[in-house]
């Protein structure tokens, strides 16, 4: 997740008000304590801290068991969406839309777990080059195609954008056996082209 996705992700949730009478969070795709903490600690700093300071209790999901991650489960699973129905009042998933086979299937599991009334949180690369995690299906959507994934009439869009990816961190020179192409990021980023990232919050109607 890159530093301004992660504001950009407080600052959307802290529009939730008052706080729904489920205040239970399904963080997917979590990783673990070690990357959000300290890989990149704007996780821990913009996402998770103050959802628990507003008095939101996080179930951090991931496919791997590790510190820091409270339920091991597959959100590309049909079981998954049986297993959690109507759970959460609050699903997150963050960068993962882009790296599944059925994107269907796991957008179904978003709105079964998540309550009448609950909100779900995503945001997903619109202007970013390729990256295998273990795949890339190449989803590059608008904040508006990813609402128009759900059923029909089923989500009011509480917040939208595209989030400009500023910080030159995130532009550096790789190694490559061909100069310019190891430099193409950060070329990139002297001729204005930047990374962006569709980012949306939904309030689910059921």
């Amino acid at each position: 997740m890159f530093k301004e996705e992660a504001k950009w992700v407080e600052d959307a949730l802290s529009l939730i008000q008052p706080l729904p009478q489920n205040n239970k969070v399904a963080n997917l795709g979590s990783s673990t304590a070690y990357f959000r903490e300290i890989i990149q600690p704007h996780i821990q700093h913009h996402l998770i801290k103050p959802l628990m300071e507003n008095g939101w209790q996080i179930l951090n999901v991931d496919l791997k068991e590790d510190k820091g991650v409270d339920e091991i489960a597959d959100c590309t699973k049909t079981e998954f969406g049986i297993k959690y129905a109507n759970m959460f009042g609050l699903t997150i998933c963050t960068n993962m839309l882009e790296h599944v086979l059925d994107i269907s299937l796991v957008v179904q599991n978003l709105f079964d777990v998540t309550v009448n009334n609950g909100y779900i949180l995503l945001t997903v690369p619109y202007k970013y080059k390729k990256h295998l995690d273990p795949i890339d299906n190449m989803f590059r959507p608008m904040p508006e195609e990813i609402a128009n994934l759900f059923p029909d009439n089923s989500v009011k869009i509480i917040e939208k954008n595209i989030i400009i990816i500023q910080d030159k961190e995130y532009y550096k020179e790789k190694k490559s056996r061909f100069p310019l192409w190891g430099k193409r990021d950060l070329i990139a980023y002297q001729l204005g082209i930047k990374h962006k990232v569709s980012g949306i919050l939904i309030k689910i109607e059921k």
